[in-house]
């Protein structure tokens, strides 16, 4: 019989009630069920099906295949999954074989769905996986997926201008080398040059009618879905290919936690203009490899079928894909996708954690033993905070919302919504514009005799299925609307011709002139999207999980209530140069701009969020929605693991955190358990983490 007056008893009697509480706070809630779309119907062509055997029409040749993974990824065991009957053949290519050049012996031929059943693992600290609803992707015919695809083309387009392009047109104008001196003609022409396409691409992208705030019935209904998803809002200088949260402001496009360095405590602007962050007795350099600058891939349908097919065409750090041993600072859209494509999921946030230590940044002030704290001074007068509250408590927790953070969006993403990628979204546009006929390049092929026609019409076949269905919706885009000879969207009709010039360049350069146009998505990398749905996105569901996390842990305001700054006014933001100037692709020095209102700590973290984010966008392989929506999934786990964890401290440490929101939101159900006047119908900006685990509107 354990004694009752033993203190490892009463211990262990303490934890296992704190557990119990923990518990309490996180499934104390009504559920809440995440709604798909009405997208999922056979033969799955607006379903993320990639994988699976697909003809060279592009359709699924057994779309009831897709049943054996919907079963398998609505399954915690293991098993039914395994039913899923992934494509094992022949590809079409040599490069898809595993027969180029660049090919590792014994490479496998074919790639594997990443993580499906990983939303069914429960966790034992914070919201569960299927705990936070997502609401539905955008429909396919609606307004929205017409101006989402079209930025992600118009993306595409713009890979390789610089950065330092996409600002207003006062800061383009007053960039200067950030070692001092002027910026030479030949620089400023580059910026000006590539100033002017960003300006026409806003011009275009803004007659989008979901731009225009002109919807359809299959839009969105929801107010505030609709404001953070843009409806109604056209691109500007300060917006186009941005997020949400940043500075109201005229700013730089990238957030200077990805190009600049530690500063020290002084924040000295020399030592961060280096791009070298102190990572203890090491440094990390900001600077990232290159892309073979103007190379795109799928501009081919026989490689766009081989990718869908699962073909494992990525030859990681070739030759054929990056410039050998050149880095340089993220200057263009397409070194922003070459970040993304390898980055270890929370390095940016690591990266941006390590800073804000490194030059002092001060924690939230109702974090105890820290000076500037809340708490009385008994608690805090003799202790420095280091394993509870300090760098090692910080730096853990940010690996640690990202686990959670990522089981979450499996389950959104492969049970609920399995939404298509954007280089399938394109591949229906192409089979619309090419008469239903996406495969004719490949008529005098002698290995698809007698397969190359147009979509059957009428028969009961999937094929005719997918057409009709191709007409009710993606058609309704660039087909004449009744008697009308203007396309339903003529803004995405415009990029189109400009994506079909693109490609046609694009296969003179790099691959074969094709005998007919395509209008494909070109994409940032070899194989396309990986291996799980786009809906949600696990860069931007991490992002918003990372983020919320640097956001609660350091003070946001000031004590006088203005916000904490990254940069001071009238001082210094860091922006990348352009390369269309060097001679060499990495010869790209940092710029700087002087900034009259600063940029606000919090503004820079949420431009962060985005520049992850929407770098995933730019690579081709997500949507905007994927980001809003994810970053706000994100969010809410990490608000919901920090509930829980104020039940671990002492009642008389008195800890709080205040976090502001990424946009004003209704909160999900289960942040709402335990002791709170907030309810699901309330809209807040911020809020207040307690003690006891309860949130309340800051």
């Amino acid at each position: 019989m354990p004694n009752p007056t033993d203190p490892l008893n009463i211990r262990n009697l303490l934890a296992e009630e704190i557990r119990k509480d923990a518990a309490a706070l996180s499934t104390g809630y009504p559920p809440e069920k995440s709604v798909p779309n009405s997208n999922q119907t056979k033969p799955y062509i607006f379903n993320f099906t990639k994988g699976f055997e697909h003809g060279i029409n592009g359709l699924m040749v057994d779309p009831h295949e897709y049943d054996d993974f919907i079963d398998g990824t609505d399954s915690h065991d293991p098993l039914p999954f395994s039913r899923a009957n992934a494509f094992r053949g022949e590809h079409h290519t040599a490069r898809a074989e595993g027969k180029d050049p660049e090919a590792m012996p014994g490479m496998d031929r074919h790639r594997e769905w990443e993580s499906p059943t990983a939303g069914h693992a429960f966790v034992l600290e914070g919201p569960d996986p299927q705990a936070i609803p997502m609401p539905p992707a955008p429909e396919a015919g609606s307004t929205e997926l017409a101006a989402e695809i079209a930025e992600v083309y118009q993306m595409a387009l713009a890979r390789d201008w610089c950065l330092a392009a996409f600002m207003p047109k006062d800061l383009v104008h007053n960039l200067k080398p950030a070692s001092g001196g002027k910026l030479s003609s030949k620089e400023k022409d580059a910026i000006h040059a590539c100033h002017d396409k960003v300006k026409h691409a806003i011009k275009t992208l803004s007659d989008l009618r979901w731009f225009k705030g002109e919807t359809n019935k299959l839009d969105i209904g929801d107010p505030l879905q609709r404001a953070r998803r843009r409806c109604g809002h056209a691109p500007t200088l300060s917006t186009l290919f941005r997020g949400k949260g940043e500075d109201a402001g005229p700013t730089p496009f990238l957030s200077q936690f990805m190009v600049m360095g530690s500063g020290g405590a002084k924040r000295d602007f020399t030592a961060r203009a280096t791009g070298k962050i102190a990572f203890g007795a090491q440094q990390i350099d900001q600077k990232v490899n290159i892309a073979i600058p103007g190379k795109d891939y799928m501009t081919t349908w026989i490689d766009y079928v081989d990718v869908l097919n699962g073909a494992n065409v990525r030859r990681k750090n070739a030759p054929s894909e990056i410039l050998q041993g050149k880095t340089r600072p993220i200057a263009t859209i397409r070194d922003m996708a070459t970040y993304v494509h390898d980055d270890a999921l929370y390095q940016a946030y690591l990266n941006a954690a390590l800073i804000l230590l490194d030059e002092g940044f001060a924690t939230d002030r109702g974090i105890p033993y820290h000076k500037h704290s809340e708490q009385a001074d008994p608690i805090k007068a003799n202790r420095e905070p280091f394993a509870l509250f300090g760098g090692p408590h910080l730096l853990t927790l940010v690996t640690e919302v990202s686990s959670r953070a990522l089981k979450a969006v499996r389950y959104q993403k492969f049970t609920v919504h399995r939404r298509h990628r954007p280089e399938h979204t394109a591949a229906l546009l192409h089979t619309v514009l090419s008469g239903y006929e996406p495969h004719r390049d490949l008529k005098n092929d002698k290995r698809f005799k007698g397969q190359v026609k147009p979509y059957a019409q009428g028969d009961g076949s999937f094929e005719a299925t997918a057409r009709r269905q191709l007409g009710n919706t993606i058609a309704h885009y660039v087909d004449s609307p009744g008697a009308s000879t203007t396309p339903g969207e003529p803004a995405l009709y415009a990029i189109l011709e400009e994506v079909r010039k693109h490609n046609a360049d694009q296969n003179k350069k790099h691959y074969a002139p094709q005998p007919h146009h395509n209008w494909l998505l070109p994409m940032a990398f070899a194989e396309g999207s990986p291996m799980h749905p786009a809906y949600g996105a696990g860069h931007a569901t991490v992002a918003g999980a990372c983020v919320t996390l640097l956001k609660a842990f350091f003070a946001m305001t000031n004590d006088d209530g203005t916000p904490v700054k990254l940069v001071e006014d009238r001082e210094h933001a860091l922006v990348p140069g352009c390369p269309a100037q060097s001679k060499t692709p990495e010869d790209v020095r940092l710029l700087a701009v002087q900034m009259d209102n600063g940029l606000t700590l919090e503004g820079e973290l949420n431009k962060l969020i985005w520049n992850i984010s929407n770098a995933r966008n730019m690579g081709g392989v997500h949507f905007y929605t994927d980001y809003i929506e994810s970053a706000l999934l994100g969010e809410a786990i990490t608000i919901g693991i920090l509930r829980e964890q104020m039940l671990c401290y002492h009642p008389n440490e008195a800890v709080s955190m205040t976090v502001p929101l990424i946009v004003p939101r209704k909160l999900p159900a289960a942040l709402l358990s335990g002791p709170t006047n907030l309810t699901p119908h309330d809209i807040v900006s911020a809020v207040v983490i307690n003690s006891d685990g309860s949130l309340s509107a800051a």
